[in-house]
C-alpha cells in the first residue's frame, strides 16, 4: 500500500511525504486468491469484511508514519482519500441476472466495487475521508476509470507541448495532456489493457508464491518474443474500441491467463522466460495502440506507477512507441507516489465541491463529483467543507477552476433534506 501527504498551495501541488507499506507474502497471496473469485457465499463476504479491517489498519499506520516524516500534527491535516483494492469492474450496462428468460430482459447499469473502510481513518484522525471514487462516474454512464487524469494535467501539462501520462499500474492508461496553449484540443484519458497484472500473475505462479514480480524485468530480458503469445493478446477486438473505454481484472486476470496457458499446451511449447518476454511485449504493444488515438501526437512519455521499475518493460515501450519515455521521477514525483497523490488530490476536488472526471476522461455523460465521504466524529463535517472549499477557490490549480459541475452548489439558504 502507498500513501502521500501533498500541500495544494497557490495553484501548486507538492509532495509533503511519501511511504508505503509491503504486505507480507502470505497476505498478498491470500488477498490474490480471494480477489480470483474462488472463494463463495457467507465466507466471501466475511473475507471482504476482513480485507476491508486490514486496509483501515494499514492506512492508519501508514498515515502515523507520513505525519512523523513530515513533523505535521493531525489537525494540521484537512482531510484525505482512500480508494482501497477493486474487487470488480465491469462500467458497462448489462442484463439482469434474474431476467435472461425474460423476452424483454431488464438493463441494470455498471458495476464497480472498491474494497476500503474509510471510517477508522476518519475516527483516528477527526478528518473527513473521501472513498468510493468511481461509482458515481459509472451512474453517468462513465467508465469509472481511470481517474488519475486531472492530477495528471495539473503536474505534468507544458505550455507548448502536448504529452501523455503512462500509469504503468495492473492496467496500464493513458491521459492526454494537449500543450497548456492549445484551447482546441481537449485532454482524454483510457485504460491501454494490460500493464503488470500478467506479468506478475505468472512470476507469481512460476515461483509457487515466493515472488510476486519480474524484479527489473531480469526474467523478460532474457525471454524471445513468441509471435503466438502476442497474437493471442492482442487479436481481442477490446483493442480496436475507441476511448474512453475501461478495463481490469476480469479481463487480464487469472481466467485470461488460464487460457493463454490453455492455447499454448495446444499448439506450441513456450518457454517460461520466453513467455514473460511475450507478455511484456504485448503491454508495450497495447500501450502503443492507445498512442495511436492521440492527436497531435504527444512529444513525451512521462511514466509512473510500480512498472517503470521494470527497466525491460520500458524499454520495450520507448522502442515500439518510438517517442521519448521519462519516469516520473526526471520531474521530481516519485513513481509509486503518483497514485496516492492523485488520490489526496481527488480528495480535495471532491470536499471542495469539484469534478473529479469529465467527459472526454471517463465518457461521462456530464463532468462528475466523485466519491463519498466518512465525516470526522466530532461533527465538524459542515465547517471543515466551507473551510476546504474556500481554500480551494485560492489554491487549487487553474485546470480544475475552470471545468465547473453542470448545476449550481446549495447557496446559504435554508437547508432542506
Amino acid at each position: 500500500m502507498d500513501g502521500a501527504l501533498i500541500r495544494i498551495r497557490d495553484g501548486a501541488i507538492s509532495l509533503v511525504a511519501f511511504d508505503h507499506h509491503p504486505f507480507p507474502v502470505e497476505v498478498t497471496g491470500w488477498i490474490r486468491h480471494y480477489l480470483s473469485g474462488t472463494a463463495g457465499g457467507l465466507s466471501a463476504l466475511e473475507h471482504w469484511g476482513d480485507l476491508e479491517n486490514l486496509m483501515a489498519r494499514t492506512e492508519t499506520l501508514l498515515l502515523e508514519r507520513l505525519l512523523s516524516m513530515s513533523g505535521l500534527m493531525p489537525e494540521e491535516i484537512h482531510g484525505a482519500g482512500t480508494h482501497g483494492i477493486t474487487a470488480f469492474h465491469r462500467p458497462s450496462p448489462h442484463r439482469a441476472p434474474w431476467a435472461k428468460r425474460s423476452a424483454e430482459p431488464e438493463e441494470l447499469p455498471g458495476i464497480s466495487l472498491q474494497i476500503a473502510n474509510p471510517y477508522p481513518l476518519a475516527q483516528r484522525f477527526r478528518i473527513p475521508v473521501v472513498f468510493d471514487f468511481r461509482r458515481a462516474d459509472v451512474s453517468r454512464k462513465g467508465e469509472g476509470a481511470p481517474l488519475a487524469s486531472l492530477f495528471h494535467r495539473a503536474v505534468f501539462s507544458d505550455l507548448h507541448e502536448p504529452r501523455a501520462f503512462l500509469n504503468l499500474g495492473g492496467i496500464a492508461n493513458l491521459t492526454y495532456l494537449p500543450a497548456l496553449s492549445d484551447p482546441e484540443t481537449g485532454m482524454i484519458a483510457f485504460d491501454t489493457g494490460p500493464g503488470n497484472m500478467l506479468l506478475d500473475l505468472h512470476v507469481s505462479r512460476m515461483t509457487h508464491g515466493r515472488e510476486t514480480f519480474d524484479r527489473e524485468g531480469q526474467r523478460s530480458a532474457g525471454g524471445q518474443v513468441r509471435r503466438s503469445v502476442l497474437s493471442f493478446i492482442l487479436d481481442d477486438p477490446w483493442f480496436a474500441l475507441p476511448p474512453p473505454k475501461s478495463t481490469g481484472r476480469e479481463e487480464w486476470g487469472e481466467e485470461r491467463l488460464d487460457s493463454l496457458i490453455s492455447h499454448l499446451s495446444l499448439h506450441e511449447a513456450v518457454e517460461e522466460t520466453d513467455l514473460l518476454a511475450s507478455l511484456a511485449e504485448a503491454t508495450a504493444c497495447s500501450i502503443q495502440k492507445g498512442l495511436e488515438w492521440l492527436s497531435p501526437k504527444p512529444c513525451l512519455l512521462i511514466a509512473g506507477g510500480g512498472g517503470t521499475r521494470n527497466p525491460d518493460l520500458m524499454g520495450r515501450i520507448a522502442r515500439i512507441a518510438n517517442i521519448p519515455v521519462r519516469p516520473s521521477e526526471a520531474f521530481g514525483w516519485p513513481a509509486q507516489a503518483i497514485e496516492p497523490m492523485a488520490f489526496a488530490y481527488l480528495a480535495a476536488l471532491s470536499l471542495s465541491g469539484r469534478p473529479g472526471s469529465l467527459p472526454g476522461t471517463t465518457g461521462a455523460d456530464a463532468p462528475v463529483l466523485t466519491g463519498a465521504v466518512a465525516p470526522p466524529p466530532d461533527g465538524s463535517l459542515p465547517a471543515r467543507l466551507q473551510e476546504i472549499r474556500e481554500a480551494a477557490d485560492i489554491h487549487l490549480p487553474f485546470p480544475d477552476r475552470a471545468n465547473p459541475l453542470p448545476f449550481p452548489l446549495p447557496g446559504s439558504g435554508s437547508p432542506v433534506f
